[in-house]
């Protein structure tokens, strides 16, 4: 005698994916900068670690505690560039307002006739000492300025290096794509030795 099997169930079809639901989805990049507002602070902790090796090395060969002092002033250096880190959070802004922000601060005419001299066959895409305020602003999600005035004065008083780390993290996170690359293998090794199944 046979028995009759039970076709297996079929899965629900899933819904056709809507444009509403891959909007849903979008997350534009983040980005948390930490800048140390004490510069000068941070450039004499590392002419005094410099400073340390060699008191230390001068204490070992004559008896002496010279290295102590030096030792407790770094502390105290440390702890005032520690204090005066800040986290900023950038986030990409969208496509639209990108090129709009571009189209609002557009290269000057010195700036291009530069970039001739220079043998470039382009000419700058926009006016950089303008629109990199600009976009970082734009992107700025925390600590969020009270007024433009506010940013710009923040702005005005960075040093450089200060303004080289927050344009650099605003440019590359407008352009980070969100491609993945494979599972991390290191991840499922790790949860595989708690017993935790990875698929």
């Amino acid at each position: 005698m046979t028995t009759s099997r039970k076709p297996p169930a079929r899965r629900a079809a899933k819904p056709a994916l809507t444009f509403a639901d891959i909007r849903a989805k979008i997350q534009r990049p983040r980005h948390i900068v930490e800048l140390v507002m004490n510069a000068e602070a941070a450039s004499e902790i590392d002419a005094l670690e410099q400073l340390l090796e060699r008191a230390q090395r001068h204490d070992e060969a004559n008896g002496t505690e010279s290295a102590r002092d030096v030792a407790k002033r770094l502390q105290e250096l440390e702890a005032q560039a520690e204090e005066s880190r800040v986290r900023f959070t950038l986030e990409a802004i969208t496509h639209r307002a990108y090129q709009a922000l571009r189209v609002e601060h557009p290269p000057t005419k010195d700036q291009i006739e530069k970039a001739a001299a220079r043998g470039g066959s382009e000419e700058p895409a926009f006016d950089a000492d303008a629109f990199a305020p600009a976009l970082v602003e734009a992107q700025l999600i925390e600590p969020k300025p009270a007024t433009p005035e506010e940013f710009a004065a923040f702005w005005s008083e960075l040093s450089d290096g200060q303004l080289a780390q927050l344009w650099s993290a605003a440019i590359q996170i407008q352009f980070q794509t969100g491609e993945l690359g494979p599972p991390s293998q290191a991840a499922a090794d790790v949860l595989r030795s708690f017993g935790l199944a990875t698929d």
